[in-house]
């Protein structure tokens, strides 16, 4: 043991430029980046909903050491604007370095903008008939006998202006185009933005196709 308490003050010296070494070697060499990053909005009230497009990512100026460089991927950075609190209404929500998530091995320096404006409505829930859109003509000689959707009608929510504003919502569009027999397809819902089904977002439609009669076919033919 006399050996390990041997000149112990030059031996912990000799340790800690060593440590010093390498945090030069792993901090000081570091390569700027400059990505776009998607910003993510959390801590929304359960009764409100963003709404007009907010801006969805930043500009993030970072910094990667020489050692993380190989396995640096811009995807895993994120910026993370809490909205914990906010009201309904306008406002500007500053951006700093301490929302920015990015991996071990990395210094944000730097994001863009600093504030972002966002737009937060009170959400109301209503129930809307659901309308099927259906595109395309048949095969010749055939012709559409019914159409049928299910669910007839679907919950939704989202801001309150825009859901009171109607009572009814379109289907996905349904091609039938061509089409020599009945046609199902499960499909979405053109949904205005902001506003989102309250449980499953798609419904079956059933196009029935059939032959035409011949007194149909005089009727839906071209007049002479």
């Amino acid at each position: 043991m006399s050996w390990i308490l041997r000149d112990w003050p030059l031996k912990l010296l000799a340790v800690v430029i060593a440590a010093i070494g390498w945090a030069v070697v792993a901090t000081g060499d570091r390569s700027l980046v400059s990505v776009a990053v998607p910003i993510e909005y959390v801590g929304i009230d359960r009764d409100l909903v963003l709404t007009e497009a907010p801006r969805e990512t930043a500009d993030v100026e970072i910094a990667v050491a020489r050692w993380a460089r190989s396995r640096f991927r811009p995807d895993t950075i994120r910026v993370l604007v809490d909205l914990s609190g906010a009201g309904d209404g306008d406002g500007l929500v500053p951006l700093s370095v301490t929302d920015v998530r990015a991996p071990v091995g990395t210094r944000v320096r730097r994001v863009m903008p600093a504030r972002v404006r966002v737009h937060l409505a009170r959400v109301s829930e209503a129930t809307l008939r659901v309308v099927p859109d259906v595109r395309g003509v048949p095969a010749p000689g055939h012709r559409v006998a019914a159409v049928r959707v299910d669910p007839i009608a679907v919950q939704v929510k989202g801001p309150r202006s825009t859901i009171e504003a109607r009572d009814s919502v379109q289907t996905a569009p349904v091609d039938v185009a061509g089409r020599s027999s009945s046609v199902t397809r499960n499909v979405g819902l053109a949904l205005p933005d902001a506003v989102s089904p309250v449980n499953d977002g798609k419904v079956q439609v059933t196009v029935d196709i059939r032959a035409a009669s011949a007194g149909t076919l005089r009727e839906e033919g071209p007049s002479k």
